[in-house]
């Protein structure tokens, strides 16, 4: 089986990542649930993790369309590649993947700016203190811009609409929502540090303030 570059790139971009991020998730996931302040929610806590695994899903089927490993009836589901001229289909690509590489350097460089108070769900940890290393000097929740810019650039690169559109629709506003949910609880319990914070990041979520656009 030949799969086409960006399909190539794609793959070694994960396996770095998921070499880079592995000391930082692990500690991450050890402190799961052991916060002081803690929300059983499904929407806040296991939504957003869910319906990444989903777009994650639709985000392989569209690199095997788009490599042609699934039957024809399906490939035009997942991938509109072949629907583009090579020209384009492969700029789209192309450009799907410098985003993954964005998305990457803000996820994994959002846990480890984080620190000690990162976990993997949303909850305060004993001695939470308010953050301003690293990626959190420019936005307030880097890790959850970079989940959702992986999973766009990935469903760029695979050339895939259905990917592209779960994201931007279902996955984006289930983890705006926790950061949303996450900025209460951090309010709450840090105070006007915190306020203070978010106002010098002008309360942008996902982008940081030098974009003109964004949340």
């Amino acid at each position: 089986m030949s799969l086409n570059a960006p399909t190539l790139a794609t793959i070694l971009l994960v396996l770095l990542g998921a070499l880079v991020s592995a000391p930082v998730l692990y500690k991450g996931f050890s402190r799961r649930g052991k916060g002081v302040i803690y929300e059983q929610n499904f929407l806040i806590q296991r939504a957003p993790q869910f319906s990444t695994l989903v777009n994650v899903v639709i985000i392989v089927m569209g690199f095997l369309s788009a490599n042609n490993v699934v039957q024809p009836s399906l490939a035009q589901i997942f991938s509109v590649g072949g629907l583009l001229s090579p020209l384009v289909a492969g700029l789209i690509s192309w450009v799907g993947v410098a985003l993954l590489v964005s998305g990457l350097v803000f996820m994994i460089g959002g846990w480890y700016s984080l620190g000690e108070c990162f976990s993997t769900d949303a909850e305060v940890m004993d001695g939470h203190t308010v953050r301003k290393t690293g990626l959190l000097k420019y936005v307030m929740h880097p890790a959850y811009s970079g989940i959702i810019q992986c999973l766009l650039g990935s469903s760029l690169a695979a050339d895939s609409v259905v990917a592209a559109l779960f994201c931007v629709a279902v996955v984006a506003p289930l983890w705006l929502n926790r950061a949303k949910y996450e900025e209460s609880l951090l309010l709450e319990s840090l105070g006007p540090d915190y306020k203070k914070y978010a106002e010098e990041l002008k309360w942008r979520r996902l982008v940081p303030p030098f974009i003109p656009i964004g949340v």
